[in-house]
C-alpha cells in the first residue's frame, strides 16, 4: 500500500557499485556507544544497532564514523574535543577482521555498508592555525607539506584497508568541522601554497585523497563525498562554492555520489537542527546544488518520516534522501511505513538527547523517545516469564513508557492520570512554536497504549487508598512534578506567573516580560521564544554564564540566533531577589551589583518540585511501589524513559505471588 502511496521513495536506485531497491537511506552518523575497535560487547553493541536498522527496512547503511589517525603528534600532546582521535580506526589490529564479520551480516540481509572516513579539524591540526566558529577557540596546529602529503596517503590506505574487508561504499566526510573541510573553506584555509588561495587549490587537497584511494585498490567500489551546501558562517562558503565543487568533482570522474547538508557544529543552523526549523527546510536548497552534476544526490537535515523523504524526492531536490534520527527513534520506520503501519512509527520529536547527553555530561548516547535506543544487545524477552498486575500513576513520558513495556510483556497494565490526555507537561512544553513537535509523543503513545489494551483511568485522582484496593503486584508512580516558585519577596504577586501560566493562556500578560531562568534544561529558552513571538518585549534573566547549560551546542545556535533576531534581551550571571508591582529587583551573581528592572510581567521557569507526596503516604503499606521520572527528581524525557527501561526489566524479575493452600 505504501509503496504506491510513495511511488518515489520506493523505487530503485544505481549508486556507484550499490544496486538499490529503495531511495531512503541511513547516512553516516556516530553515538549508540559501539566502537569497532573497542572491547567485544562495544563491539557487539555498534553491530546490534545497525542490523537493526537493516531488519527495520533500510537497505544502505551509512555505518559509524571510522577516523583517519593523527599525523605524528608530539609526545604527551593530548587529542580532546568531540569527535577527536589520535590513533584512529584504521590501524587497529582488530579492524579489518571485526569490520569484515560486519559487512558479512550486512550482506547476509541484503543491505550495503559504507565507511565514512573521517579527521576532525581542529583536533589538533588544520590547513591554518585559525578557528572555525563563534563558539570554540583552541587553535589548531597547521600543517606543514609533509603532513598534507602524510594524510593523503593515509586516507588512501585507510580505505583500502576498508575495502579489503568488504566494503561497499568509502565516503569522505568533508563537512561537520571535518579537516578536509576546513581544507575546501576560505574561512579556515588561510594557505598561501598549493593548497589554499584559490578554489582549485582549496579543493586539492580533497581531490588528491580521491585519486589516492582509487589507486589504491583494484576492485570496484563506491566513492562518495559528504559536503555542505552552505556553511551558514560569514567568511565561509555557500551554495555557489558548493556547486563549483560539485561540479569539478563530476568532471574529475573520481566519485560516485554526494551527500549534502547545511550549516555547522555549532552554529545557527547546526548540522542537526531542531524543531525550531521546518522539516527538511534546506531541501530545496539542495536541489539548486544538485543542478550542478548528473551523479546521486542525498539530502540530509531533518527528514522524520518517508511522507517527507516522498516530497523531496518528487521534487527533484535530491536522488535519495538520509534519514538518521529518524532510525534512532524507530529502525522499523521502513517496514511499518511499506506495511501501512505508519500510525504505528514512534515518532521522533526533536529533542536533540541522541548526542547531548554524551556532548554535555558524558552519559552514554540514549534517544528521549525510545529508551531501546544504544541497548539493541540488551533487549530481554518481549514476554515476560509470568504476568504481573501492574498500576502506574501518571500518563507522562514515564509513566506511559513503562505502561507500553509492560504491556508488551504480558503483563496486565493499569494507567492512572488526573488529566484527560496522556503526555503529561510535553503537553504544556508542546505550547511553545518550538515544542510543537512534543505533542506527537503523547499521541504516539495513546495509540500505543490502546492497541495494548491498557486499562486507562483518565481524569481519575489517585489516592493511596485507592491505589491499595487494586491488590496489584507493582505500583509504579510517575508523577511528575509541580512548578517551582523560589521563595523571592514578592514571588506571590498578581504579576509573577509561572511558564505553564503563559504557555496555557491562564494569565494575561503584559507588554514588557521578564524571564527569570533557573533551569538548566530549554524551558527558559523556549518560552522566551514563544513569548516573543507573540509580540511581547522579552528580558531574559539567567543566573550562569549561559543559559541553558543542559542543552548541547547543536542545539544552541538556532535557538540563540532566533531569540536575538526577535530583539531579545540577554542579561546573564544575574538572579532575581525579589518583586514589586512592575519592577523586578536584581543582583548579579558573583559580584556586589544590584539593580531593578520595570516589567508587567515576571515569568518564573524556574523548574519543577517532585510530586512525591503518594510515594510517601504509600511508604511501608506496599511492598513494591517504585518511583521514577520527575516524581524522583525533575531531568529531560530521555532520564523518564530510559527510567521506564530499567524499571520493566526488575518487574520482570519480582516473584509470582505464592498461592495459599
Amino acid at each position: 500500500m505504501s509503496v504506491d502511496r510513495y511511488p518515489h521513495a520506493f523505487s530503485p536506485l544505481r549508486v556507484g557499485t550499490m544496486d538499490l531497491d529503495q531511495r531512503l537511506v541511513v547516512t553516516p552518523h556516530g553515538g549508540g556507544n559501539g566502537n569497532l575497535v573497542g572491547t567485544d560487547a562495544e563491539y557487539e553493541q555498534l553491530v546490534a544497532l545497525w542490523l537493526a536498522k537493516l531488519a527495520g527496512g533500510m537497505q544502505w547503511l551509512g555505518g559509524s564514523t571510522h577516523f583517519v589517525r593523527n599525523p605524528r603528534l608530539p609526545a604527551g600532546f593530548e587529542v580532546v574535543g568531540v569527535g577527536s582521535s589520535a590513533a584512529g580506526s584504521f590501524r587497529h589490529p582488530a579492524y579489518v577482521e571485526r569490520l569484515t564479520r560486519f559487512v558479512d551480516q550486512v550482506h547476509a540481509g541484503n543491505g550495503f555498508l559504507s565507511a565514512q572516513v573521517v579527521l576532525q579539524g581542529g583536533m589538533p591540526v588544520a590547513p591554518s592555525s585559525t578557528t572555525s566558529s563563534y563558539l570554540e577557540h583552541s587553535i589548531p596546529h597547521a600543517l606543514h607539506d609533509d603532513e598534507v602529503h602524510w594524510l593523503i596517503q593515509e586516507f588512501a590506505e585507510s580505505s583500502r584497508l576498508a575495502l579489503s574487508a568488504g566494503i561497499d561504499a568509502i565516503e569522505i566526510h568533508a563537512n561537520h568541522d571535518d579537516l578536509v573541510q576546513w581544507f575546501l573553506s576560505p574561512l579556515t584555509n588561510r594557505r598561501t601554497d598549493g593548497y589554499g588561495g584559490s578554489f582549485e587549490n582549496r579543493r586539492r587537497f580533497l581531490r588528491e585523497i580521491c585519486e589516492g584511494i582509487r589507486a589504491a585498490t583494484g576492485r570496484p567500489f563506491t566513492l562518495g563525498l559528504r559536503l555542505c551546501i552552505d556553511e551558514m558562517i560569514d567568511g565561509g562558503y555557500g551554495l555557489d562554492d558548493c556547486q563549483r565543487l560539485l561540479a569539478a568533482f563530476t568532471a574529475d570522474g573520481t566519485v560516485d555520489y554526494f551527500s549534502l547538508d547545511v550549516g555547522s557544529n555549532w552554529g545557527n543552523p547546526s548540522y542537526l537542527p531542531i524543531p525550531w526549523h521546518d522539516d527538511a527546510s534546506w531541501a530545496p536548497l539542495c536541489g539548486e546544488a544538485k543542478t550542478a552534476t548528473n551523479l546521486p544526490v542525498v539530502y540530509a537535515g531533518r527528514v522524520l518520516d518517508v511522507a517527507t523523504a516522498e516530497t523531496i524526492l518528487a521534487n527533484g531536490w535530491a536522488d535519495a534522501v538520509g534519514m538518521v534520527r529518524a532510525t534512532i527513534a524507530d529502525p522499523a520506520i521502513v517496514a511499518k511505513t511499506r506495511r501501512g503501519e505508519e500510525a504505528e512509527v514512534r515518532p521522533c520529536i526533536g529533542l536533540n538527547d541522541c548526542v547531548h547527553r554524551k556532548v554535555v555530561e558524558g552519559l552514554p548516547h540514549a534517544c528521549g523517545v525510545n529508551p531501546s535506543f544504544a541497548r539493541e544487545r540488551e533487549l530481554p524477552p518481549v514476554r515476560a516469564a509470568g504476568s504481573k498486575r501492574v498500576v502506574i500513576v501518571g500518563g507522562g513520558p514515564a509513566g506511559s513508557e513503562l505502561a507500553a513495556l509492560c504491556a508488551e510483556r504480558g503483563h496486565r497494565v493499569q494507567l492512572w492520570d488526573r488529566r484527560e490526555r496522556l503526555g503529561g507537561l510535553l503537553n504544556v512544553a508542546g505550547l511553545a512554536r518550538g515544542n510543537r513537535t512534543y505533542l506527537q509523543f503523547g499521541e504516539f503513545q495513546a495509540r500505543r497504549l490502546a492497541a495494548l489494551e491498557v486499562e486507562l483511568r483518565l481524569g481519575v485522582e489517585a489516592t493511596a487508598d485507592a491505589l491499595l484496593a487494586e491488590d496489584a503486584d507493582v505500583i509504579a508512580l510517575a508523577t511528575g512534578a509541580t512548578p517551582r516558585r523560589p521563595a523571592y519577596p514578592g514571588v506571590d504577586l498578581a504579576h509573577v506567573v509561572t511558564a505553564a501560566d503563559a504557555l496555557t493562556g491562564a494569565v494575561e500578560l503584559g507588554r514588557r516580560i521578564v524571564v527569570i531562568s533557573e533551569d538548566d534544561g530549554p524551558a527558559p529558552l523556549s518560552v522566551t521564544d514563544h513569548l516573543c513571538g507573540l509580540g511581547h518585549e522579552m528580558t531574559f534573566v539567567y543566573q550562569g554564564p549561559t543559559p541553558s547549560p543542559g542543552v548541547g551546542k547543536y542545539s544552541h545556535g538556532s535557538m540563540f540566533g532566533r531569540l536575538q533576531d526577535g530583539g531579545v534581551r540577554f542579561v546573564p550571571m544575574t538572579r532575581a531577589i525579589g518583586f514589586e508591582a512592575g519592577r523586578a529587583h536584581l543582583a548579579d551573581s558573583y559580584g556586589s551589583r544590584r539593580w531593578t528592572l520595570e516589567c508587567d510581567t515576571v515569568v518564573l521557569v524556574c523548574g519543577g518540585v517532585p510530586n512525591d507526596s503518594l510515594a510517601r503516604e504509600l511508604a511501608g503499606r506496599h511492598p513494591y511501589v517504585r518511583i521514577l521520572g520527575d516524581a524522583y527528581a525533575p531531568r529531560r524525557v530521555v532520564y523518564a524513559t530510559r527510567q521506564a527501561w530499567a524499571l520493566a526489566a526488575e518487574i520482570d524479575q519480582i516473584p509470582d505471588p505464592v498461592a495459599e493452600d
